[in-house]
């Protein structure tokens, strides 16, 4: 595993250039933990105050919420929205001891994060759109689901470069070998329990499509063409499942697996437009 996500990054770092953003906003970011019963999240936001809208950010595997701190900072996205970017629990700052590898206790740590969020500000909404990057797109997807009856809110899902048909899930060879003890004494901790959520993922995307076969959320699909992490193909599964909500979808041309930041301008361009 060690080896190839060295290769990757070196592949990622020779042919991506980080897309800078180019308006930083004025609004100071604010950074708290929000104790939940599945464990403390940390989330940073911008300013919230008189807008209409939120848009939660959550990272993939492994990862935090820093890696949307640029979208917070963008002036164009602060106007349109409350952002949150909370670390899912066990990674970046957010505590679970012991590390359990399941997505719907991720969704329902965020989800009530979001709530206890929204209630200690005063805050109301008329849309929410849960986004998620890789891993975290299934996580938002079920964030969605188990907020629609608790909030008064029109719900959207953004699945960014997600894996969301179990058909195109599967494990590697250096899955396997990262769960070997000798292999993780020299992994990060981050590794190891990305590694460890990966096993589950299949089964658990399994489990997800009678959830999706229930619900009506809009859901916006944005995947690179040349993803070679998660593969594109992806996107077509809420069609074959005969999805009952509003599904559009955005292929970037030439786009990797590390398009949210590589293609910045893009995405943020979707992000204002009036289909999310």
């Amino acid at each position: 595993m060690i080896i190839f996500l060295l290769f990757s990054c070196l592949i990622y770092i020779s042919t991506n250039t980080i897309e800078l953003y180019p308006k930083v906003g004025k609004e100071v970011l604010e950074t708290q933990f929000i104790q939940t019963k599945q464990g403390e999240i940390f989330v940073s936001n911008n300013v919230c105050l008189s807008k209409q809208k939120l848009l939660v950010f959550i990272h993939g595997s492994p990862g935090s919420g820093a890696d949307f701190s640029m979208y917070l900072k963008e002036e164009d996205l602060q106007q349109k929205y409350c952002m949150l970017a909370p670390d899912r629990l066990g990674f970046g700052k957010s505590y679970q001891n012991p590390f359990v590898p399941n997505l719907r206790l991720q969704a329902k740590a965020i989800s009530e994060m979001i709530q206890i969020f929204l209630e200690q500000k005063k805050l109301s909404f008329q849309e929410i759109t849960i986004l998620g990057h890789s891993y975290g797109g299934p996580i938002a997807f079920k964030v969605a689901i188990l907020l629609q009856n608790r909030i008064p809110s029109t719900l959207k899902v953004v699945l960014l470069s997600a894996p969301i048909d179990p058909n195109w899930e599967e494990l590697k060879s250096y899955n396997y070998l990262a769960k070997k003890t000798y292999i993780q004494w020299f992994l990060p901790n981050s590794w190891v329990r990305s590694n460890e959520e990966m096993f589950p993922l299949k089964s658990e995307l399994e489990l997800m499509k009678e959830d999706l076969r229930q619900t009506k959320i809009s859901v916006v699909s944005i995947h690179g063409e040349e993803d070679g992490i998660v593969p594109r193909e992806h996107v077509n599964y809420l069609k074959s499942i005969s999805y009952d909500g509003s599904h559009k979808t955005h292929l970037i041309s030439g786009g990797s697996h590390f398009i949210p930041w590589t293609r910045f301008s893009e995405i943020k361009s979707i992000l204002l437009g009036d289909e999310i």
